[in-house]
């Protein structure tokens, strides 16, 4: 059975299952170039159903990842829903109404019917129009959210937790995943108080609401919570079995109330109570779950788990055997989580996110040739690549099938010496990034033991670089360049069978430095999606001012002196001449 898998809000995209198993998935961001597009995925339709080699009257069965999220209107207005989603704020009257007409149509059957009947008829006309011949059916959106998570990860049995502003009517979901169906036994609307909690802290504090998140829990850690932490509680807070509800139609007061007040603060002591607030209310939501599932294993999906920091305490809560969060938890991974679902696919662990497009190479050798760079092509590529790193070179990779999410794990990633300290300041600028944000390692699996504290339960999670780990002194002295200010670090970890290339990369170069990691940074400008296509990887390097691009097989750098980046500052003491003592202890010199 052949089913496609799509979402049509922010972050759409399409998957493929064939016969239980997902092979593709893609997010038309990549392929249009609009960070976080609302666009209808026609793109990213044709994509995997030519990486599964279907015909449109091949498919069997189309999947939508959401009922009425967006409602009829919005995706009969396509571009309209886009302009108002840009212009309207956290504290308008819009989004109040939003929020009503989601719980009234979850609450109104006839209501919900003509919602779902109206929305089958255009998408099915759609679809028509463009050779497909099968069903449309509608995957409630924490469904498909529970699905991706519980049906790619390593748990038969476990407790399936989603959570994210509002899909469907919805904010947060708790369900018992076994015999490969998940059985909801919690719910809670769009009331729920961190609905808004994180994106409007985002937009108070200068950023763009549902894009820049990340940047306060970056910013977090420069702040200290305990200066607004009370507040925030009282704000939005765990009352059992869910969470408080905040106040609409009052957007106004807010933004005079207690949105208002917290101008008076500095921006990071507002992130730090923001995000310690979130970290210790979703604690004992699950703590409490746990406790009555009297699950030990735990799933998570949904936007609000993007957040690594809550991923790490999470993962700490005395009980959690294991965890793991589905590699695309946002809304953009909702295309696969409901073709999955309309499958009834059996429960299969993950073996790799990279999902996405690959390239003949014909086109690879292709781009290098017309890209105006010198090219080489060696015959060790992991080797030319760890010597090139070991000297304090800049790479960006390119190869293999593209990643399915927000992390760039290697296959379009950029990939630097983690041992340089001042890395966040230069890179960052090179890239037109916010300085706060702090990059992320990868780290060889039979090494991960010596750099991460409490990695037990979370290793298959931490191949996608989804869960914060504190680091250990080893870590701290050899990559200080990787690890955040309060001492951890968001790392991933990688097995041979996973990307051998990618591996011996790390081995090598571990070899030549005595480091055990690498800076891994995903290989895409400020504001602009990760590289899709090898001439986008051509063109971000050359904006970049890159030192080397390994595209495939190739090697690219700049010809004339013009062209080659700016001299960096130097990297730390053990920066640029081999210190093998460290591996030779543990047995892993060569």
């Amino acid at each position: 059975m052949n089913v496609l898998g799509i979402s049509d809000n922010h972050g759409s995209g399409a998957a493929l299952v064939v016969d239980g198993r997902l092979v593709a998935a893609v997010n038309e961001e990549r392929l249009n170039r609009e960070k976080n597009t609302m666009a209808f995925p026609w793109g990213s339709i044709a994509e995997v159903l030519k990486m599964g080699g279907l015909e449109p009257t091949d498919v069997d069965l189309i999947a939508v990842g959401s009922e009425y999220t967006p409602v009829f209107a919005l995706r009969w207005l396509k571009n309209f829903h886009a302009g108002v989603k840009d212009k309207a704020k956290q504290f308008s009257y819009l989004f109040d109404l939003y929020v009503i007409y989601h719980l009234l149509v979850r609450t109104i059957g006839p209501l919900r019917r003509l919602e779902l009947a109206l929305s089958g008829a255009l998408l099915r006309r759609a679809f028509r129009q463009r050779g497909f011949r099968c069903a449309v059916r509608f995957a409630d959106h924490h469904t498909a959210h529970a699905y991706a998570a519980y049906l790619t990860g390593p748990f038969d049995d476990a407790m399936v937790v989603t959570a994210d502003a509002m899909g469907d009517g919805l904010s947060v979901t708790v369900g018992i995943g076994r015999a490969g169906r998940v059985t909801r036994v919690f719910e809670q609307d769009g009331r729920c108080a961190f609905n808004p909690y994180y994106s409007r802290i985002t937009q108070l504090l200068g950023f763009t609401p549902n894009r820049h998140e990340g940047k306060i829990t970056g910013l977090a850690a420069y702040g200290n919570p305990d200066v607004l932490l009370k507040r925030f509680e009282r704000h939005a807070h765990f009352r059992g079995p869910g969470f408080s509800t905040f106040f609409m139609w009052l957007p106004r007061i807010h933004r005079l109330g207690f949105y208002g007040k917290l101008k008076r603060y500095k921006r990071e002591d507002v992130a730090a109570a923001c995000q310690r607030n979130l970290e210790n209310q979703m604690r004992r939501f699950v703590a409490y779950w746990v406790g009555r599932t009297e699950c030990r294993n735990v799933v998570l999906a949904g936007g609000i788990f993007e957040n690594v920091k809550l991923n790490q305490r999470i993962h700490e809560i005395e009980g959690i055997e294991g965890i793991s969060i589905f590699p695309n938890m946002s809304d953009s991974g909702l295309a696969a989580g409901a073709a999955l679902y309309e499958a009834r696919a059996p429960r299969e662990a993950l073996v790799t996110p990279c999902l996405g497009m690959d390239y003949d190479p014909a086109r690879v050798e292709a781009a290098a040739k017309n890209s105006g760079l010198s090219v080489a092509r060696p015959k060790d590529t992991a080797r030319a690549i760890a010597e090139l790193l070991a000297q304090g070179k800049v790479v960006a990779r390119f190869d293999g099938r593209m990643e399915y999410g927000p992390r760039a794990l290697g296959h379009r990633s950029i990939l630097f010496r983690p041992d340089d300290p001042k890395v966040n300041d230069w890179l960052n600028e090179k890239l037109r990034r916010t300085e706060f944000m702090p990059f992320a390692p990868v780290t060889r699996d039979v090494r991960a033991e010596d750099c991460y504290r409490g990695l037990a339960g979370a290793e298959f999670t931490a191949r996608f670089m989804n869960i914060c780990f504190d680091c250990t002194d080893l870590m701290k002295e050899k990559c200080p360049g990787v690890v955040h200010v309060d001492g951890t670090a968001r790392p991933q970890i990688i097995g041979r069978e996973e990307d051998p290339v990618y591996y011996d990369i790390l081995e090598h170069f571990e070899a030549l430095t005595g480091v055990p990691s690498l800076l891994n940074t995903s290989f895409n400008m400020h504001e602009e999606p990760i590289v899709a296509t090898p001439e986008e990887a051509v063109k971000a390097f050359k904006a970049a001012k890159l030192d080397v691009l390994a595209l495939g097989p190739f090697l690219l750098s700049a010809e004339s002196a013009e062209e080659r980046p700016a001299k960096r500052p130097a990297a730390s003491r053990s920066a640029g001449a081999a210190e093998p003592m460290y591996a030779q202890a543990k047995g892993m010199a060569s």
